[in-house]
């Protein structure tokens, strides 16, 4: 069904479906303030008359309902209009109803009681997806230049050496391993690479083996045989297929099953892949290009990953940096994304304060870039511009860059001592803030930030990876 809608309605309007009328009433009241349009309704039927009728972009949708389950109005309402974003809402103990709901194509969960922020964020993010009408796995080669762009602008020194390994390798066959923290554009820097080499007028499909179950993986990646005489059956294309020609994003490889590990492994020995389910193996080019959060040689060590495989993958390793070692470039990207979400948000903010970008300097951007656009995002909802000033950042993120101001001043305030400065942290607090704080005194540099806090860099590093998680 093809949905004729203006951007204006799908940015401001959004259909609330909430059976208890004191809820209805304070999250509608929350959403207004924030500047959104809730139509409501009380139960199934009603919410599907309206859902037609408006024809929101985002539905939040209580899963109890009196009139009929949540789950097959869901349904129902993917049916009509399949890019609809739909946020379920659950009690405390149903959150397994509500996993289930995202796996049958819910766009997020709420879990009540419901949190301003987090309800006003979750509104946001899915708003701000509905702007980009794209396919999850494949996109043009404009898109996907437009989304480095935005995530790799930086001038930073640790990025200069990136940019050169990303056009280094791009012209290679040899499969590439990206390592970095959550949220630090693990796939943005595959999207680089596969639009540097021969193969960028050809599909870039990504595979998530974290947000696949370990049963539906094999037949998702090598595809499926449709049994049966129905029009649908004969073959369903698996990842591998879809990517012929093109590049295969495998992200978290630690999380795939060990039987699929053992077909991949198969696969990249002789480059034929045949769908689960019985079907004839066909030859498949692509070039295989993995990320994870975790250390893959620690994942093989401890059983994870394969060794085989392993080493069939782990040929030429690149390390996205965090945000928080990149210098200005916090600034330099916090700009640029401040703009477009300004335009997504219908605002007219379009710069940082001197306040609050030395705040982004110093915080500690534990979720890196989606964190800086969750951080920007609710200050242009919740606020009108021009300027992002610090009164619109969250008060952890302006008190944590306040604490290292202070304790990195050559004097301290007159009777303070660095306790005072420092009071209110946890030890883990203040641990990470004087590491951080040297790796950017050293430009980015583990082993001379370890040097200088006479550790081994190995124990930097290990706590690091425990910050990310």
């Amino acid at each position: 069904m093809n949905v004729n809608m203006s951007s204006q309605s799908t940015m401001s309007s959004l259909l609330l479906v909430e059976d208890t009328p004191s809820l209805q009433m304070l999250y509608r009241t929350i959403l207004r303030k924030a500047g959104y349009n809730a139509i409501c309704a009380s139960n199934g039927q009603e919410a599907l008359t309206k859902f037609t009728e408006s024809k929101p972009g985002v539905v939040l949708l209580d899963l109890m309902l009196p009139d009929s389950d949540g789950m097959v109005v869901m349904r129902e309402m993917l049916a009509l209009q399949p890019s609809t974003r739909i946020i379920v809402i659950t009690a405390n103990g149903s959150v397994n109803a509500a996993v289930e709901a995202t796996r049958a194509g819910a766009h997020d969960f709420l879990v009540k009681p419901l949190g301003d922020i987090r309800l006003i964020s979750a509104v946001a993010n899915a708003h701000a997806e509905c702007q980009r009408d794209l396919p999850a796995d494949v996109s043009s080669n404009k898109q996907a230049n437009d989304a480095i762009d935005s995530t790799f602008l930086g001038q930073s020194e640790v990025m200069q050496h990136l940019y050169e390994k990303i056009s280094a390798v791009a012209t290679s066959m040899a499969p590439v391993f990206v390592l970095g923290e959550s949220g630090t554009g693990k796939e943005l820097c595959a999207r680089a690479v596969h639009l540097k080499s021969a193969r960028s007028t050809n599909r870039f499909v990504t595979f998530n083996c974290s947000a696949i179950p370990h049963d539906a993986q094999e037949a998702e990646l090598f595809g499926q045989a449709q049994r049966g005489n129905a029009p649908s059956s004969g073959i369903k294309a698996g990842a591998l297929v879809k990517a012929d020609a093109g590049t295969l994003f495998l992200e978290n490889i630690h999380d795939m099953a060990p039987s699929v590990q053992a077909r991949l492994l198969h696969f990249l020995q002789n480059g034929t892949a045949a769908p689960t389910g019985g079907g004839e193996a066909v030859r498949v080019d692509v070039r295989v290009i993995c990320a994870a959060t975790r250390d893959p040689a620690e994942e093989m060590r401890s059983g994870k990953l394969r060794e085989d495989l392993y080493y069939r993958l782990f040929v030429i390793p690149m390390h996205v940096p965090p945000l928080r070692d990149r210098g200005e470039d916090v600034n330099i990207l916090a700009r640029h994304l401040l703009v477009q979400i300004a335009q997504e948000e219908g605002k007219t903010f379009t710069g940082l304060s001197s306040d609050t970008a030395a705040i982004f300097r110093k915080a500690p951007w534990r979720g890196n870039l989606r964190e800086l656009v969750n951080v920007l995002r609710l200050a242009v909802v919740l606020h009108d511009g021009p300027t992002i000033t610090p009164q619109m950042l969250p008060p952890e993120l302006v008190g944590y860059a306040g604490a290292e101001t202070a304790a990195t001043q050559t004097g301290l305030p007159s009777g303070a001592t660095p306790a005072d400065v420092l009071s209110g942290m946890t030890m883990a607090e203040i641990e990470e803030l004087v590491i951080t704080s040297a790796i950017r005194r050293n430009a980015g540099s583990v082993p001379k930030a370890a040097r200088e806090l006479d550790i081994a860099p190995s124990t930097i590093y290990r706590k690091r990876e425990s910050w990310s998680n």
